[in-house]
Parts: C-alpha cells; structure tokens; sequence
C-alpha cells in the first residue's frame, strides 16, 4: 500500500503555463464582466429612488452631446456619452427645443424617448413609476393612481373628501393644513410627481400614504408659509415647477415689490394685492424678457421709437381665433418703481379717449371687486382674466398687503 502511495505521488505533474493561461482567463473575465456592468449601469437609472423633477431647458442649438452634458451636471444621468452612444446606435431623432423634466429615475433609453416626443408631455418613466401631473384634477388622474395601487377609483375620489379622514389627517399632519381654505380637499395635498406605487389595502391607506410624502417634502417649507400666510397648497402646486427654488424665488419677487405697491395705494389707491397680481401674470413673476431686462412688468406698449425708451419683441396674439406671432414695440423703464407707477397712474388716469376707464377698478374696496372690473372696464379682454388675478391674490395671500 505504502508503495502504490508513493507512485500515485510521483506521477502527479504541475503544468505552470496551463495554470498561467487558466488565470489570465480568469482576470479576463472578470473584467468583462466588470466592463459590460459598468457599461450596463451607464444606460440604467442614477437612482432609482429618487423621484424628484428637475427642469432643463434645451435650445433649438443643442447637439444630443450637450443636452447629455446638461444632465449629467444636473445629476440626472451618469455620463453624456451613453446618452450620445444610444442615439447614434438606435438613429438620432430631432430633438425639441424647450423645458423639459427629468428625473434620476429615468433611464437613458426614458430620456431619450422624452427628447424626441418634446416638452408638455409628462416625463417617459418604467412601468413601475406613476405620474401625477398637478395640473390634472382629481378625477383626471384617479384611474392611473388607483390602477397602480390596485384600488377602486370611485373610493379613491370618496376619499379625498370624506371628513373621517380628512380630521385624521389634520391631527396627524397639522402643519399640512396651515393657512388652508374652508373648502379644501386632501386631493389638494398631493404632491405631483413621480411616484413608485404599492397595492394598497384600501383606497385611504393610498391617501394616507400620499399625504405622508407630501409632510416629508414640506419640511423645508413650513417657517416660510406660516409667516406669510401662504397655504401649503401653493407650495404643493410647485413641486413640479422648480420646487424650493422657485417657490424662494417667486416669494422674493413678491417682497420686492410689496413695499412700493402699498406706497403706490397711499398717492393712487391702487390695491396693493392687485398691483402686485398684475405684475406676477403679465411678467410670468418677472421671467419674462420684457420684465427681465427691460423693467416692463405689465406687457405696456409703447409708439416712442427712442431706442432707449421702447424695445421691439415679438409677441403672441390670437386673431380670428388663431394665435400668431407678431413684432411689437414696448415700453423701457429704468426700473421697477418707474413700471409700477405708470401702471398705477394709467388706471387713475385712464386713456386719452376716456379719462374714467378705470374708475370701477380705483372704486373697488376689495381685491374680487377689483379683479373683476380689470375685465368689466376693459382693461383685459379675456373673460378668465379676472379669476387668475384672485387665484394668485389667494394663492400667496397678498391680500395682506391691503391692510
């Protein structure tokens, strides 16, 4: 036994080259894969847990290169050249100009279908993602929502006014009811947005999911609204556009101009609240070129041809029912103040064919009265106008600023 032992010993060979090969294989290999993971990873979603929105606008000049650098600094993607890879290997499509939201949730086969359908659209997500356009009224998007947490639709929109529920949600979440209006729903305190539904065991454990998100998302907020007494609604209305930034940006525009408004009451008695409605719709809160560069926040054109008092842009009008883009020439103020005045004193003043145009307007002694005879003296000629101006007065309380 001993001998065979040692036999079987000495016939055992090392074959250092086949080993060699074998690990050299084996280091290819797992490189490969690495590689072909790491590729992988480069087309999925950043992240897929987090379903915020961020806007990025896109020029009619942009290659699919820097639109790719774009959301690559915006973290929205990994890096642009799998973005740029995917539209040579699939055939590059034009891509529409405009402002766009894109998620970290998205892949890159989402971002590049969004591209090639446009901005307007809601975001290209997975199957495993929801929607919520806050744009949409409850009934509108109960179905998709319902669908995705396997509940009833009509018991999802019982749910947001059933009173049990709604008194719930004030004691669990009182903040979520600051400043809120008498008729106000819980539908009203969805966040919009990308959701990763769940089945749900009714249609109000959804809701009381919902609203959890929307408290959570509202931390940053609450100091803000309750001291301008801003409803947590208008905050909620945001989510979609710009969220934080914009709802900072929006209520710093409104503090600059507030103080001058209330001056402007005091010589003219023009409401503060609609002086100040008025420049948010006719400038798009100052986002708008006109306002932007040229200090003109109410849209007021102009016949001087001095280059440094009118500007010519283009402008959309409907005619015959159709809107067309036409050249226009506008007014140039040397500053806010100078805008706001001569806003003020054209509805004191009037036109030259009409001195009391506006004396409903000047007459009013509340911002609805006010809002109205805007419409009622001509001063507007959409019959909606009048409900945009009291939406945005109720919607950032600036009716405190008539006090």
């Amino acid at each position: 036994m001993e001998m065979e032992f040692k036999k079987r010993r000495s016939n055992k060979k090392k074959h250092p080259i086949r080993n060699t090969i074998l690990l050299i294989l084996a280091i290819l290999l797992v490189g490969a894969g690495t590689f072909l993971y790491l590729n992988h990873r480069g087309y999925s979603a950043k992240n897929p847990n987090d379903m915020s929105l961020t806007e990025v606008k896109v020029t009619s000049s942009d290659s699919i290169n820097q639109v790719g650098k774009k959301l690559q600094k915006k973290g929205l993607i990994y890096n642009a050249k799998y973005l740029n890879r995917y539209a040579k290997r699939y055939g590059a499509k034009s891509i529409k100009s405009g402002t766009y939201l894109f998620s970290p949730v998205q892949s890159i086969d989402n971002v590049y279908q969004e591209l090639a359908q446009g901005p307007g659209e809601q975001p290209v997500l997975d199957s495993s993602y929801t929607y919520i356009d806050g744009n949409k009224t409850a009934e509108q998007t109960a179905g998709t929502m319902a669908d995705a947490a396997n509940v009833s639709r009509s018991a999802l929109i019982a749910a947001y006014t059933d009173k049990d529920l709604i008194k719930e949600m004030k004691s669990k979440y009182p903040k979520l009811f600051l400043n809120a209006k008498s008729d106000i729903t819980l539908y009203d305190l969805v966040m919009p947005g990308i959701y990763k539904l769940k089945d749900e065991k009714s249609a109000k454990d959804l809701v009381r999911d919902l609203l959890g998100r929307t408290n959570k998302e509202m931390g940053s907020y609450y100091s803000e609204l309750k001291k301008n007494g801003i409803p947590v609604s208008t905050a909620v209305l945001l989510a979609e556009n710009g969220g934080k930034t914009e709802f900072d940006r929006r209520l710093a525009f409104i503090h600059k101009i507030a103080s001058y408004a209330q001056e402007l009451k005091s010589q003219y008695g023009i409401l503060p609240s609609i002086s100040i409605a008025q420049a948010i719709h006719e400038s798009n809160w100052d986002d708008s070129e006109l306002s932007s560069k040229y200090n003109n926040f109410y849209g007021v054109k102009s016949d001087d041809t001095d280059s440094g008092k009118s500007v010519v842009l283009q402008t959309q009008e409907v005619e015959n029912g159709e809107t067309v883009t036409k050249n226009a020439r506008f007014a140039v103020y040397a500053s806010y103040k100078d805008s706001m005045k001569a806003h003020a004193k054209t509805l004191v003043n009037g036109n030259t064919w009409n001195s009391s145009q506006f004396k409903d307007v000047i007459s009013a002694s509340n911002y609805k009265d006010a809002a109205q005879a805007l419409y009622d003296d001509s001063y507007a000629t959409d019959p909606n106008y009048p409900a945009a101006i009291i939406r945005i007065i109720e919607n950032w309380n600036l009716a405190q600023y008539d006090k």
